[in-house]
């Protein structure tokens, strides 16, 4: 099988798995959660990218670059907000509507190859894309209210892989320097919460310590697998295989935590699996 398939696939099944990791943080603010994240992400990125001579040279390369500074500051800023929201989805019980949110991020980032990187794709590909992107829009519109908290999740997630695309930074090198750039706001936020609001970390228990401080490895090993992934793959194939994500968030939502589910979201739900194996038989076709 691809390498670029199987690497974002592995992503994609991690991140599905989420919302069972941060529900066990569900007592501690969403806040320090995100502050973890961050700051604990930092130590491992540095030993992965120091152990290999490549990703130390593109670092060296890209941290000189003003463009790709500036293009890697926005990355940070559109991750950081896909992250704290995700969270907070998390936290507030509203898993399925943060699976509703991955749902539209497909689409956006499918346009966004089309759009960008002029990809072209297969007959069969595109009823496929047809079907998931319908299935998708579906699904998040029905809902009685706008989900505010999931259409954040999707757009940021979305522009996130188009900008991390276009980028000549290598995809762990440049979450390298994402955390980096984020980790000063980190550091004066956390001392202001010591300060100002009631932490939970080294406060509460060994166990919640502990899996703050796995939120880096957490945190890094899925979106590390998805930029390498990304950049092997079009942004097109990158948007389809997505849908893997919300699919198994949804189906955590649903039956672990008993979230509520009518029959509008269950149709749009079909109709993304209907494109998802319309997309694999066009790859065994295609093999």
């Amino acid at each position: 099988m691809n390498r670029g398939i199987v690497l974002i696939l592995s992503g994609y099944l991690l991140w599905g798995l989420f919302p069972i990791y941060w529900a066990l943080l569900n007592h501690v603010n969403p806040s320090e959660v995100l502050l973890h994240r961050v700051v604990w992400a930092v130590p491992i990125l540095f030993v992965i990218v120091y152990l290999k001579s490549s990703w130390h040279t593109n670092f060296k390369e890209s941290i000189t670059s003003r463009k790709e500074l500036l293009f890697l500051l926005l990355t940070a800023t559109l991750i950081t907000i896909n992250w704290g929201t995700y969270i907070v989805a998390v936290n507030l019980g509203r898993v399925v509507e943060g699976s509703m949110g991955y749902f539209l991020a497909p689409v956006i980032s499918m346009l966004g190859g089309y759009i960008f990187f002029r990809e072209r794709i297969s007959r069969l590909k595109q009823w496929s894309a047809l079907f998931a992107s319908v299935g998708a829009l579906y699904y998040v519109f029905s809902s009685d209210s706008f989900p505010w908290l999931g259409f954040i999740l999707g757009v940021s997630f979305a522009l996130y892989g188009v900008a991390r695309k276009a980028m000549v930074t290598s995809a762990v090198p440049g979450l390298y320097i994402e955390t980096l750039l984020l980790l000063p706001v980190a550091f004066v936020f956390t001392i202001w919460m010591y300060f100002y609001q009631e932490v939970s970390f080294l406060n509460v228990n060994l166990t919640t310590d502990v899996l703050l401080i796995l939120a880096g490895l957490v945190t890094v090993v899925p979106l590390a697998l998805f930029t390498i992934g990304a950049k092997l793959l079009p942004m097109t194939t990158v948007g389809i295989l997505f849908f893997v994500t919300p699919t198994i968030q949804f189906l955590v939502g649903y039956l672990l935590y008993e979230e509520p589910v009518n029959i509008d979201q269950l149709i749009g739900f079909v109709g993304v699996w209907i494109g998802l194996v319309l997309y694999c038989y066009a790859l065994i076709r295609k093999a």
